[in-house]
C-alpha cells in the first residue's frame, strides 16, 4: 500500500512538473509580442503606421502621393495588408550589410518578394510554386551568368507553410553574398549576386496579389572595409548627387527617364563592354548620360556622343554633365538623331536608344554599318513601347542575338518595363 502511494505521488509530481514546463513554454510564447524587435535588431515596421516607408524609391513622396498608395497598403491590428493594386513599398533608409527578419503570409495563392539594396534583380521571391520561396529570380534566370551562380540562387528545399499561415524569412546580406532562411531552414546558402549595389533600400514588392507582413526587423552588420586604392566603379558621390537630383526632376516634370533599375543594368553592360565609343539617341536632361559617363570615367577611357532634338533640354543636359564633372567624357549634339547618326564615325562599341520608340529603327539603320563586331545595343522602353518600335525589334531579332530583359520599376507611367539588349556579331552570321 505504501509503495502504491509512492508511485501515485511520483506520477502526480511528474504531471505537475510537465504542466509547469508547458505553462512556462506557453508564457514564453505569449511574451514574444508582434512588432517588438529581438535583441540586436530594430523595427522597420512599428505595427501602427508607415513611418520609415515610402512608395517611391527615389522620387516624389508628397502627402498626396502617400494618401494615394495607402488606399492599397493598410495597417490593421499590427499587420501590413496589401490588396495587390498599389505600388512597391520601399524603406526610406538605405542599408549595406544586414540581417532582415520578416513574417509574411498569403490570404490566397500569390506572388511577391523582398527587394534588397534598392534593386529588383536582387529579389528574394515569395510565391506559391513547387520550387518554394527564397529563390533569387533575377539571378537564377540570367543566362549570362555562370551555372554555379544561378544554381546557388535556387532554393535547396521548399519550406513554405500552407497558404493562410505565417512564414518567417531571415535574410542575411553580406557583401555580394546572400543567405536565406525560411521557417528555420536554410534555403539559399551564401549565393553570390554579382553586380549587386553596395547599398540600397529594402522593399516589399507589389505583384498584383494580396499579401500580409508583420514583424519586420533589421540588424546592421559591420561592412568590410573597402580598398582605398581601388574603389569600385561608379562610387563618385558628386555624380550620384546629380543623378538623384535629375531623377526627382524628371518625375516631377514627367520626363521619361531610364528607370534606376534599368540604369544599373546599363552600367553592368558598360563594365562588360569597356567601350571606347558610345552613342546615345535621346538625352533629355542627361540622366542616362551621367550613368554612362560615370562608367567611362571609372574605366579611364571612352567617349559618349549623345543626341537631343529639343535645344532647351540639350542645354540642361550639358549643364548637368558639367555639374557632375563629366564634361570631358561627353559631347552633346542638338538635332534629329535619325540624321545626325549618319555623320558619326565608327567603330562604335555601345549604343543606347532612348528617343521616341518609332525612331529606333531609323537610328539603328544609320549606325549599323559603324558598329564594332560584338557591339552592344540597348533599347529602352521595350515593354510598354514595343508596339512603337516593332520594326526595330523585328530587324534586330531576326538578324542578331537579341534578348528582352524585364524589370519591375516604380515610375508614375510604368511599373514594369524592359530593355532589348542586342549583341551585333557579324562574324557568326544571322542568329535567332
Amino acid at each position: 500500500m505504501a509503495v502504491k502511494r509512492i508511485v501515485v505521488a511520483m506520477t502526480l509530481a511528474g504531471m505537475l512538473l510537465g504542466a509547469a514546463i508547458c505553462g512556462q513554454a506557453d508564457a514564453a510564447k505569449k511574451q514574444e509580442k508582434d512588432n517588438v524587435a529581438p535583441r540586436g535588431f530594430r523595427v522597420l515596421f512599428n505595427g501602427k503606421d508607415f513611418t520609415g516607408w515610402k512608395a517611391r524609391q527615389r522620387g516624389v513622396d508628397s502627402e498626396a502621393e502617400r494618401a494615394k498608395w495607402q488606399q492599397n497598403w493598410k495597417v490593421e491590428a499590427g499587420i501590413i495588408k496589401f490588396d495587390g493594386k498599389g505600388p512597391t513599398l520601399w524603406t526610406a533608409k538605405k542599408f549595406k550589410d544586414f540581417v532582415l527578419m520578416v513574417d509574411w503570409r498569403f490570404p490566397k495563392p500569390g506572388d511577391s518578394g523582398i527587394y534588397l539594396r534598392g534593386r529588383s534583380k536582387s529579389q528574394v521571391n515569395i510565391w506559391c510554386r513547387e520550387m518554394g520561396s527564397g529563390e533569387v529570380w533575377g539571378y537564377r534566370t540570367d543566362k549570362k551568368l555562370p551555372e554555379e551562380i544561378r544554381k546557388a540562387c535556387t532554393p535547396l528545399k521548399k519550406m513554405d507553410k500552407p497558404v493562410g499561415q505565417w512564414n518567417r524569412f531571415v535574410i542575411t546580406m553580406k557583401g555580394d553574398r546572400l543567405t536565406v532562411k525560411l521557417n528555420g531552414e536554410v534555403v539559399v546558402q551564401s549565393a553570390q549576386l554579382p553586380g549587386v549595389p553596395a547599398e540600397g533600400e529594402i522593399a516589399l514588392q507589389r505583384h498584383g496579389n494580396p499579401i500580409e507582413f508583420k514583424n519586420i526587423y533589421v540588424k546592421r552588420l559591420e561592412s568590410a572595409p573597402k580598398p582605398t586604392d581601388d574603389p569600385p566603379a561608379g562610387t563618385d558621390r558628386r555624380v550620384q548627387a546629380v543623378i538623384d537630383e535629375l531623377e526627382k526632376s524628371c518625375i516631377e516634370r514627367e520626363i521619361r527617364l531610364l528607370a534606376p533599375e534599368k540604369a544599373q543594368r546599363l552600367a553592368e553592360l558598360l563594365r562588360q563592354a569597356k567601350p571606347r565609343a558610345v552613342v546615345e539617341c535621346g538625352t533629355a536632361i542627361g540622366y542616362a548620360s551621367l550613368w554612362i559617363a560615370r562608367e567611362l570615367k571609372a574605366a579611364g577611357r571612352g567617349k559618349l556622343t549623345t543626341i537631343e532634338i529639343v535645344p532647351n533640354l540639350a542645354r540642361e543636359a550639358e549643364a548637368n554633365i558639367q555639374k557632375a564633372g563629366l564634361a570631358d567624357y561627353v559631347t552633346v549634339r542638338v538635332g534629329d538623331a535619325r540624321k545626325l547618326v549618319k555623320e558619326l564615325k565608327g567603330p562604335i562599341d555601345l549604343v543606347l536608344l532612348d528617343c521616341l520608340p518609332r525612331n529606333y529603327h531609323a537610328c539603328f539603320i544609320g549606325l549599323e554599318d559603324k558598329l564594332e563586331d560584338g557591339a552592344i545595343v540597348v533599347a529602352d522602353n521595350a515593354g510598354y513601347g514595343a508596339r512603337g518600335m516593332a520594326d526595330y525589334l523585328k530587324h534586330v531579332r531576326s538578324k542578331y542575338k537579341s534578348t528582352t530583359e524585364w524589370f519591375d520599376i516604380d515610375l508614375p507611367w510604368a511599373k514594369r518595363d524592359a530593355l532589348e539588349v542586342t549583341v551585333v556579331r557579324r562574324s557568326e552570321g544571322t542568329q535567332k
